[in-house]
């Protein structure tokens, strides 16, 4: 696991094979395929997702990107799978939440592609909240990223929905989770650092949380406002250095300008054959 500053670098998601099964635009206009990007801080109403308490509330979110056609189900066999997937993950997460000091509330994020069979969300304790891609394509300046991020991961650019996330912005945390995930236990340590704002002791979190460069965090007090870790399975030995981060789970603290600046990064499509994004 490791932590994120926003004031320094960024590891955006992995660009290689992953995730459950375009086009969009930024802005809160309605898009050709009827998605819609709302303001910041919007909600739709409220699913029963959550106890609201007296104790901070973490947002959790999953993303569904489509109907199962690259696998071949039915929209009807992807709607159940898509359903029992929700209903275990939000079970295990209300099992952790018994003993944690923190309340949850479940979003997923919706593809216009996947609407019709995630139906199901909003009566199973999620807000089902529908979004396109947060850009286009082919605004994307750099040639490999432009060429490539369609045939990316299971679902191309429509990945980048996760980052969504980062614009639920009444919640002070945001947990992005693939629905083939089960939490087992409070993640209390990751969100008690992120809240702890400027000048946390990032030693002692490291003393704390499994985060995997413990080095790093010695001597170092600042802002941490994200904990990812790197997808090591999809890169070949000896190219450690060059894995992405595992889009499927993301700790981070919600934040309109990261959310806008790594769409810009996207545009800026400085993403290189087989080292990344930037070559790092």
């Amino acid at each position: 696991m490791h932590g994120v500053d926003h004031n320094g670098g960024h590891d955006l998601m992995r660009m290689g094979p992953a995730d459950p099964p375009s086009g969009g635009t930024r802005g809160v206009a309605p898009t050709a395929e009827g998605g819609e990007r709302t303001a910041p801080g919007e909600q739709t109403a409220d699913a029963g997702a959550s106890d609201r308490d007296e104790r901070p509330v973490v947002a959790y979110a999953v993303t569904i990107t489509g109907c199962g056609e690259s696998k071949h189900y039915s929209k009807a066999d992807a709607s159940n799978l898509i359903t029992q997937g929700a209903v275990v993950l939000r079970h295990s997460i209300k099992l952790a939440h018994e003993s944690s000091r923190y309340g949850f509330e479940m979003y997923a994020f919706v593809h216009p592609s996947a609407r019709e069979c995630s139906a199901s969300l909003n009566k199973v304790g999620y807000k089902s909240l529908i979004r396109n891609t947060p850009f286009e394509g082919d605004d994307i300046k750099g040639k490999f990223l432009r060429e490539h991020v369609d045939g990316a991961s299971c679902c191309g650019r429509k990945e980048y929905i996760k980052l969504y996330a980062y614009t639920l912005s009444s919640h002070p945390v945001a947990v992005v989770l693939d629905l083939d995930s089960l939490v087992l236990r409070p993640l209390d340590g990751l969100f008690d650092a992120i809240l702890a704002g400027d000048g946390v002791d990032r030693a002692e979190v490291a003393r704390t949380v499994p985060v995997h460069d413990r080095g790093a965090f010695v001597g170092d007090k600042a802002r941490i406002d994200a904990f990812f870790t790197k997808d090591y399975n999809m890169i070949n030995q000896g190219h450690e250095k060059y894995a992405g981060v595992q889009g499927g789970f993301l700790v981070l603290r919600p934040s309109e300008a990261a959310f806008e600046e790594y769409v810009d990064i996207v545009l800026e499509g400085d993403y290189r054959e087989g080292r990344g994004w930037g070559g790092k």
